[in-house]
């Protein structure tokens, strides 16, 4: 059985997976002491692969000194970092809580928007985070300009205690660094860029600004600022064309408009200057309102949200903390299985192998058809074809989690754990836990969770559903799990009867809309079946769930290179290899295919070279390499 056994890291014990990005994991992990101390942190650990990557490692190193000076009461807390081996770390904060994103969806999904008082409360301390960052010197008294540069819905966390931290200062960059942001790359999320951010010109402490006003008009309006495909949002980014707030909502107060015009300035002059000036009139705001709000009003407000998830959560914590200090065997029953969408991303070696074989003799202009039907629908796949990260979005990676919780987009972001450019996430992962032990049908549970935790997914399926007989509002607790069992039902059945397969992950999805797992595992399907109109409706609902897992891009560029589109197909490749999951190379191999499909000789040679350094064996890439090479003339 496939489960996270407890690991020690020097001082540390990691108690499960919360996240992977392309850069690095993150880890729900406990430090002990003398006497019975004991305290949760969250581990960042940079991936094993890519510990002899010097660059990559410089960039993880700078991370954490830089991470390291910061000392906020609304900036996620470094404790620790170093090296053990070729592994190194960062030791920070672990925070209850959800962040921006899912509060906005949970508050939609139970219709208790979130009051204006407390929307100005968190944009408010969101400003004295970063007005702190941005003032920050060093030792020497010398400035070190920080700039932030993924201020997102993601990277704010809101704990169930009322208080606000910035997550995530992976992508931040202070002007002392060794490794500086090259001029003209455009990082972090396209939809909370400033104009000059987006346009890949040079920024300052402005641009955070500018963030900040579209996370304070979101909150207040209830409605994106920024919406439409990566292309089209970047292009209103850039001219800061946005509907007029008042037109959104008709009863925002004459010195909300104010704040948000002045924030979301294009011309960096026409902006507040500081993140303190936005915060001076913040308070303004919330004191012509005639209200105060405080954490505890705010924590009141996060705890009847999540009221349920905190029950659930305070449960799982209990289990892995015990797991964690217990001497278990692998095979405990308290170990989980990996959902869905994570063990069929673990068997992508033999669809790479058969991919890079049938892409040797595919003809130039072609891109590598997918596996055998039945390797296709488990590899997620991996190889023939590149998918993945929005052109300019940050990485968020896909997470490993228990079978009875649900991933935080974020994420975990601290990070969602967005990790690659640093973004992790620390907050906890959503998780449903049972019936309390007094209520009906808790025997009932427990079987069903055996049954899932035991990979006999019909059987717990079975027991779900007999939980189901017990009352309307059942649904709501065992949704997670009983999806999950329906996903891995499904995915016994793929092979042998995808009509029955295809029911199951709908009526998951039914379940449980924000299963990214039963989203995924649909669009295989279709893939399969050669239905790509729906393959391609499936895989956009993975990505508005999660926007960071490659193989959902993967599939798409695949999609669309065999209905030769390829310049969507190029853009998808792009985002793959944007998120650098582990077949990065292959994602380049593809990308070049497509490339040269276009006529785009240079670029596709570029790739080519790329793909053959990350992986000399990647046999395809060096011989097409010398077959396009030599056709266009060039010495070997």
């Amino acid at each position: 059985m496939t489960t996270f056994q407890k690991q020690q890291l020097g001082k540390y014990i990691l108690l499960d997976k919360l996240a992977v990005g392309g850069m690095a994991e993150l880890y729900r992990a406990m430090i002990t002491g003398v006497q019975g101390f004991e305290k949760l942190i969250a581990i960042k650990k940079i991936l094993p692969h890519l510990a002899t990557e010097e660059e990559l490692v410089r960039s993880f190193i700078d991370e954490a000194k830089l991470a390291a000076l910061l000392h906020h009461q609304n900036i996620v807390q470094i404790y620790d970092f170093g090296s053990l081996g070729d592994t190194y770390f960062i030791a920070m904060e672990y925070l209850l809580g959800k962040d921006c994103r899912i509060i906005n969806s949970k508050a939609k999904e139970k219709d208790l928007p979130l009051e204006l008082p407390l929307a100005l409360l968190i944009v408010s301390r969101i400003c004295a985070g970063l007005d702190y960052a941005h003032k920050l010197k060093d030792f020497q008294g010398i400035p070190l300009n920080i700039i932030h540069r993924d201020i997102s819905p993601q990277n704010i966390l809101v704990t169930y205690e009322g208080d606000v931290k910035i997550v995530d200062f992976g992508i931040a960059k202070a002007a002392s660094q060794t490794t500086m942001t090259q001029m003209g790359m455009i990082k972090g999320k396209v939809a909370y860029m400033s104009p000059e951010q987006a346009a890949g010109k040079a920024i300052d402490n402005r641009s955070d600004i500018f963030s900040c006003g579209i996370i304070l008009y979101e909150m207040v309006t209830g409605s994106r600022m920024f919406s439409g495909d990566t292309m089209h949002i970047l292009a209103k980014v850039r001219e800061a064309q946005f509907e007029r707030p008042e037109e959104v909502r008709q009863d925002l107060p004459e010195k909300l408009l104010e704040v948000l015009y002045r924030s979301l300035a294009k011309d960096p002059a026409n902006r507040y200057q500081t993140c303190g000036d936005m915060l001076t009139d913040l308070e303004e705001c919330m004191k012509q309102l005639g209200v105060h709000p405080t954490a505890n009003v705010l924590a009141k407000y996060m705890k009847t949200l999540f009221a349920e998830e905190i029950i659930a959560e305070e449960q799982h914590m209990q289990e892995i903390t015990r797991i964690g200090l217990m001497q278990e065997e692998p095979e405990a029953k308290a170990a989980v299985p990996l959902p869905a969408m994570e063990r069929a991303a673990a068997k992508t070696s033999a669809a790479t192998d058969a991919l890079k074989k049938a892409a040797a003799d595919e003809p130039p202009l072609q891109p590598s058809p997918p596996a055998s039907p039945k390797k296709t629908l488990y590899a997620g796949i991996t190889v023939a074809i590149a998918l993945v990260i929005a052109l300019v979005a940050t990485f968020v990676g896909k997470k490993e989690e228990p079978a009875p919780t649900t991933s935080t987009p974020t994420e975990q972001q601290q990070a969602a754990p967005e990790i690659a450019e640093g973004s992790a996430q620390v907050a906890p992962v959503e998780q449903q836990g049972p019936p309390p032990a007094e209520a009906p049908g808790t025997e009932l549970y427990e079987q069903a969770m055996d049954a899932l935790v035991a990979k006999r997914y019909g059987e717990s399926v079975k027991y779900f559903e007999k939980l189901l007989q017990l009352g309307p509002g059942m649904q709501d607790k065992i949704a997670v799990s009983y999806a999950e069992a329906l996903v891995g039902q499904a995915e016994k059945l793929a092979e042998t009867d995808s009509k029955q397969a295809t029911a199951l992950l709908e009526k998951s999805i039914h379940i449980n809309p924000d299963s990214e797992q039963a989203h995924f595992q649909l669009g295989m399907l279709y893939l399969n079946q050669k239905d790509y109109p729906k393959a391609i409706a499936s895989f956009q609902n993975v990505i508005h769930i999660n926007p960071k897992f490659p193989d959902t891009f993967f599939n798409l560029g695949f999609i669309y290179a065999l209905s030769k589109d390829y310049a969507r197909a190029e853009e998808m490749y792009n985002r793959v290899v944007e998120l650098a999951p582990s077949y990065v190379d292959e994602a380049l191999f593809n990308l070049a295919l497509v490339q040269n499909a276009q006529g785009k000789k240079a670029e596709c040679i570029a790739n080519l070279e790329k793909a053959v350094a990350i992986n000399p064996q990647n046999v395809p890439a060096r011989n097409y390499l010398k077959k396009i090479k030599k056709a266009s003339g060039e010495n070997q």
